[in-house]
């Protein structure tokens, strides 16, 4: 079984700033749910696109190593590498460099190809920490403009929507504007 867990950090790819000007927002009071806003779209729109806009490390945890070593990513763009532990017979954890690992990307694909030694060491499974998404400032800005039009859709919707509900609507030249990033799969 494979698992990947979120473990957190990373900076919006739209200020709380931006979100404002673009939706013509002079008042401070509402600045909590603006940002729990553009955090929802950002959230949205990684779940429509497969994409990572904010750069964070994820855990990868797999029960069986394939015997290649290849492992797909689900969390592009791969930026590398961050910590390998393998879990011996016993269940001992072995940490290993990143390094063990290359980053390879080929067909439009991202995967980690885990090196003889970490293969050889994961009787029983192995975690890669990976570092994904895009660093501050290179979000594509037509996904940037995305985002701040669910944002200001989300924020004409506040009262007749909860904010854990958000984004209730997605524009259609939002939509349209996303259209290319979504990942289809076969």
């Amino acid at each position: 079984m494979t698992t990947t867990i979120d473990l957190g950090g990373g900076v919006e790819p739209v200020t709380l700033d931006e979100a404002k000007s673009w939706c013509r927002i002079e008042r401070d009071d509402e600045d909590g749910l603006i940002g729990d806003l553009i955090r929802a779209a950002r959230q949205g729109i990684e779940a429509m696109t497969g994409l990572v806009l904010a750069k964070r490390v994820f855990r990868l945890a797999l029960d069986d190593v394939p015997a290649h070593g290849w492992i797909e990513t689900t969390r592009p763009p791969l930026v590398g590498i961050v910590a390998i532990t393998a879990y011996g017979p016993g269940g001992e954890p072995m940490s290993f460099a990143p390094d063990e690992a290359i980053v390879e990307r080929a067909l439009g694909l991202e995967a980690i190809r885990l090196s003889p030694a970490v293969r050889a060491a994961a009787a029983n499974g192995v975690e890669v920490d990976f570092e994904a998404g895009y660093g501050e400032g290179a979000v594509p800005e037509k996904i940037r403009v995305a985002l701040r039009m669910i944002v200001a859709a989300s924020y004409e919707l506040r009262a007749a929507v909860d904010p854990q509900l958000q984004p209730a609507a997605i524009p259609a030249r939002a939509a349209s504007l996303l259209a290319p990033y979504r990942r289809v799969s076969l």
